[in-house]
């Protein structure tokens, strides 16, 4: 957030305050172990928020040059949100959630992309983080999963963990299931 108020405080016409908003409204963002998409939700509040400041720090701009508002402002896209999770339930919860907050930020903020129909959220889908690619995003988020290494071949098998390891041989042995997703990230 903070790199994001930086530049709309530097922004001093309001060319400039429309370009760093359609710079924001391309931002995406993933969650590679998304769950019930906790910290989606909250990234998509943010981002909501910060498209809210720099529409008004457009329109003071263009006040200022007593110019007439803008009316062809974008949205921050919900689908420039995504999301990983192994488990298929928390993909269902995360995309409620998303919608849910989609709504709550029109609430908060004014008008967004229609909330009806529901936006396409396919972006948050139900695959191993680990053994998948990952989208091409902006920012990585979230709270990958914590399972020490004497606890990786009971909790996920012997063929998983030995597949993981052979996947990632720079990843030394000893170690906790979440240093995969660093080397991955």
């Amino acid at each position: 957030v903070r790199p994001w108020r930086e530049r709309i405080e530097a922004a001093a016409t309001p060319a400039t305050a429309r370009a760093v908003l359609d710079e924001l409204c391309a931002f995406r963002v993933l969650d590679p172990a998304c769950g019930c998409g906790n910290f989606l939700y909250v990234a998509y509040r943010e981002l909501r928020g910060l498209e809210s400041e720099l529409k008004q720090r457009h329109a003071e701009l263009t006040a200022a040059r007593g110019e007439a508002p803008a009316t062809d402002l974008p949205f921050y896209p919900l689908a420039n949100i995504r999301g990983i999770d192994i488990e298929q339930v928390a993909v269902m919860v995360a995309r409620i959630t998303l919608w849910m907050g989609h709504r709550q930020m029109v609430d908060r903020y004014g008008p967004a992309e229609p909330v009806l129909p529901l936006t396409d959220l396919s972006g948050i889908r139900a695959i191993d983080a680990l053994q998948s690619d990952w989208p091409e995003v902006d920012a990585i988020i979230g709270n990958p999963p914590f399972l020490g290494n004497k606890k990786m071949i009971g909790e996920l098998g012997e063929d998983y963990t030995r597949a993981l390891r052979n996947a990632w041989p720079a990843v030394p042995g000893g170690v906790d299931l979440v240093c995969y997703w660093f080397a991955k990230g």
